[in-house]
């Protein structure tokens, strides 16, 4: 995986919003990521073809991939004093990292590693949920945190708090 400052550039410098998936394996057979240029590669899988967790892959990276784009589309509107504005990007870094993570655990076809990332991205998904509905709805942003869903992919949350603050400047 690319060094966390690299990766949180190259996303944080894109000009627009875009999805991760081209197919979610859930209203198509085929579980496709486009990948994201410098950070990832794309991938694909037959979801009818493959491991039984693929299926349940397919469905949190869908969910995974949904919130994604909110988070990106609601950052885009917030100033960069909005403390809220750092909290979101620590999910959605935390959301990139989970698909490159997938993507080789895709490639390689690891069953075990597979039910390891199902079980960490679903509780990424949750918490980033709950995150978003929060700062949406404007209330006070307090959500206990699954560090151990950031370390196992690959980004501890703490050196992505860190290195959004030497993003922006703060």
């Amino acid at each position: 995986m690319l060094p966390l400052n690299t990766m949180i550039s190259r996303l944080l410098a894109a000009p627009g919003c875009d999805r991760l998936l081209t197919n979610d394996g859930i209203t198509s057979p085929e579980l496709r990521i486009k990948g994201l240029q410098g950070v990832f590669g794309a991938a694909s899988v037959d979801v009818r073809k493959v491991v039984p967790q693929v299926a349940h892959t397919a469905s949190i990276a869908k969910n995974l991939d949904e919130y994604q784009f909110l988070l990106c589309s609601l950052i885009r509107s917030l100033p960069d004093s909005d403390p809220s504005k750092l909290e979101l990007q620590k999910y959605r870094v935390g959301i990139v990292a989970a698909f490159a993570r997938m993507v080789d655990i895709l490639l390689a076809m690891r069953q075990d590693d597979l039910e390891k990332w199902n079980r960490y991205a679903r509780l990424l998904l949750d918490e980033t949920s709950e995150v978003y509905v929060k700062v949406r709805s404007n209330a006070k942003l307090r959500v206990s945190s699954h560090k151990e869903a950031f370390e196992f992919f690959g980004v501890p949350e703490d050196k992505i708090d860190s290195s959004l603050r030497e993003f922006y400047g703060l």
